[in-house]
């Protein structure tokens, strides 16, 4: 606006000003986002006018020389009023605009705490996907439905939370087309947090980023994968999670105020509404670039906030400083890491940094040698899990970003995916006895995946170091009995694959120190009575598969040794096998079995009906079983699911389920006796029963 039409419109204002300004109240002018007070309450004003009310001067000068300060004042307040209302931009500031997308997780960060303007669709104990493909009926009631607030509304900042049940192909869809939608927000990633029980072994996860888990393997491959396809995009973290992780290493180290992590959930999931929400509140308002608060959170134990306040502060890093770590993260050998921190601002941060540069300049070695093995595992079609292997703090104070100096390998995927035994392509060749020398000095590695390898054996001595190992795989490998020894120290090992192998089970002599097996597969394998014997010496815990194999009735008689087994397939080809063997089965406390081969008959399911604890039956080739077993399959008390398949059993048979108290779901197959209208009689006898039938 020109200067005279400025003053003029500022005259106009003075004959026409608010008489509300004379009576006290507060006039705010704004220029650009800096509010500039023009007035002070009528009381204040006549002091300055009159110092001493009680006394006013008499001089007219100098009445006239207050009156001109006085109207000054009041005329450049109207023109800056004038000039605001000119501009339609600095009339008032926008308020800055966010809206979130996610479950009972997101409401855990009371969102209508938040500053600015605030919108939401939280959806109680669903996953994004989910939530886009059924957005009609939020469980949070004051939610706006996002294909209408995303398309009517542009936001600042959007932010979504992942949950349980997605893959990441389908978050990484479902996000995208939402970040497609709003192409000028901001995107913030919520990771919300895990059940309590099984948040440590969750965020300490090293399986590849396919399924859904709250661990930053799975976070951090989320976010590259966005950045690729939008790559000028800006997207943030919570780091919720590492949140948590931070202060469990507090309760561990006794640098807590609270005893268990768990006084911070207010059940199995959910955060409690003082303490959990302050933190889990505040993570998201840093995230959304809002300054920390405590507003709302009224009974909060001062000790415990401080402490709160202190762990949220270390999300909190100057742009310097973090360009600062940038150079001192980088895994270059010239990098002079100790002059970079010197400059560090932040006192706080500069002496961890200073504790931590040892451990700086070996990772920044490591990971150098780490980055040439993921290569060459990568050319010889391979796959290599590395997992984030430095303090929490780190993390916080770069938002896990360019803090891969740390990763260390944690699995390593060698399968070609072939199956010789069923012509379905060779080994990988290149993975010999030999080649295994390079994981030698590995010690971080929990899984190792050879499955149809060239190794003969005695290759598995390279890898006897590594005694964290957790699951190894040899399936459809020629190893042999002998080869188990170099496993011995393995004390670690949870999941062992022999399946197509040459083992027969004998080696197992070997593995007795092995006292946290969970799982065991045998399929196909010359698994014979001395096998199963040295198998029982050894604890397994939860699955033990041993299916097309060599063992007979007096051998199986060694399975009541396994008293924590849950889960079973059992199964041999010898003619001195039969259905008796499953009687060794009884008392174990399986849920899951699987009757195969000679075991798959009616005796063997007569005593699998003795099974008290069984909730899964599969019998999927059982040419030998009639309508005789189906009374007793009808009177397994926990029974929730049954598989059938080219058994004799006729409609008659059929109906006899029609009496189970617990069977949830019957699938058929095979059964060539069973009509489609014996199957119509059982839905209508049960109608709540799921039945498929091929």
């Amino acid at each position: 606006m020109p200067l005279n039409d400025l003053v003029n419109t500022a005259h106009s204002e003075v004959a026409h000003f608010n008489p509300l300004l004379l009576a006290g109240e507060m006039a705010v002018v704004h220029l650009g986002e800096r509010p500039l007070n023009v007035s002070r309450q009528t009381s204040k004003m006549r002091k300055r006018v009159c110092p001493n009310s009680d006394a006013q001067p008499s001089h007219p000068s100098y009445r006239r020389s207050t009156m001109t300060r006085w109207l000054t004042r009041l005329l450049l307040g109207a023109m800056l009023t004038a000039a605001a209302r000119a501009d339609g931009l600095a009339q008032e500031p926008t308020s800055t605009r966010y809206y979130l997308i996610g479950n009972s997780l997101t409401w855990d960060t009371v969102p209508p705490r938040l500053s600015g303007d605030v919108q939401w669709h939280v959806d109680c104990g669903v996953n994004l996907p989910y939530i886009h493909a059924h957005p009609d009926k939020p469980c949070v009631k004051e939610s706006t439905l996002w294909p209408m607030a995303l398309r009517d509304k542009q936001y600042d900042v959007v932010s979504v939370q992942p949950h349980y049940g997605s893959t990441l192909t389908q978050d990484v869809e479902t996000i995208s087309g939402w970040m497609t939608l709003q192409p000028k927000a901001v995107f913030v990633i919520h990771s919300g947090w895990a059940w309590h029980a099984k948040r440590a072994e969750e965020f300490a996860s090293y399986a590849p980023p396919e399924q859904m888990t709250h661990s930053p393997v799975y976070f951090r491959a989320l976010v590259a994968e966005l950045r690729r396809l939008h790559p000028e995009r800006e997207i943030r973290q919570t780091l919720a999670q590492n949140l948590l992780a931070k202060i469990a290493e507090d309760i561990a180290a006794k640098q807590a105020p609270i005893e268990r992590l768990e006084d911070l959930y207010r059940d199995d999931i959910h955060l409690t509404l003082s303490h959990g929400r302050y933190l889990a509140h505040n993570a998201v308002r840093r995230a959304l670039g809002q300054a920390f608060s405590a507003d709302g959170f009224d009974k909060l134990d001062p000790m415990v906030k401080q402490y709160l306040d202190g762990v949220l502060a270390q999300l909190t890093t100057t742009s310097a400083d973090t360009a600062l770590l940038t150079q001192i993260l980088s895994i270059e050998e010239t990098v002079d890491r100790g002059t970079l921190i010197a400059k560090v601002s932040d006192q706080n941060l500069q002496g961890k940094l200073v504790a931590l540069l040892p451990e700086i300049e070996r990772a920044a070695k490591v990971r150098r040698s780490t980055l040439a093995l993921e290569a060459e595992i990568k050319d010889i079609g391979g796959k290599l899990v590395c997992t984030p292997g430095g303090p929490q703090w780190l993390y916080l104070a770069t938002g896990d970003v360019g803090t891969e100096i740390f990763d260390v390998p944690a699995a390593i995927d060698l399968y070609n995916g072939n199956n010789p035994l069923k012509g379905k392509g060779g080994r990988n060749e290149r993975v010999t006895d030999e080649w295994l020398k390079r994981l030698t000095s590995l010690a971080t590695l929990r899984r190792l995946d050879l499955a149809n390898c060239a190794i003969q054996g005695e290759g598995l001595q390279h890898i006897a170091a590594l005694t964290g190992l957790r699951e190894l795989n040899l399936t459809l490998t020629p190893v042999t009995d002998d080869a188990l020894r170099h496993l011995a120290g393995l004390t670690e090992l949870r999941s062992l694959g022999l399946a197509s192998t040459q083992c027969t089970g004998t080696g197992f002599r070997h593995l007795k120190a092995l006292r946290k097996l969970e799982s065991v597969n045998f399929h196909f394998t010359p698994l014979n009575d001395a096998g199963l014997q040295a198998i029982t010496q050894v604890p397994i815990s939860d699955r033990l598969w041993f299916a097309h194999t060599r063992f007979t009735d007096a051998g199986a008689a060694h399975l009541a040794a396994l008293t924590q087994l849950k889960r079973c397939g059992i199964g041999s080809a010898n003619n001195a096998s039969t259905g008796e063997a499953v009687a060794a089965l009884t008392k174990l406390p399986l849920e899951d079995l699987a009757l195969l081969d000679n075991q798959a008959t009616p005796v063997g399911l007569a005593h699998a009906a003795k099974i008290a604890t069984l909730r899964r039956l599969d019998v999927s080739h059982a040419p030998t079983v009639n309508d005789d077993s189906m009374p007793l399959v009808a009177q397994m008390p926990k029974l929730e699911e049954l598989k059938l398949g080219s058994a004799q059993i006729t409609d008659a048979g059929l109906q006899s389920l029609a009496s189970s108290k617990s069977l949830k779901k019957l699938s058929l197959s095979g059964q060539r006796n069973v009509t489609p209208a014996g199957v119509e009689q059982l839905r209508k006898a049960r109608p709540e029963l799921v039945i498929q039938s091929q």
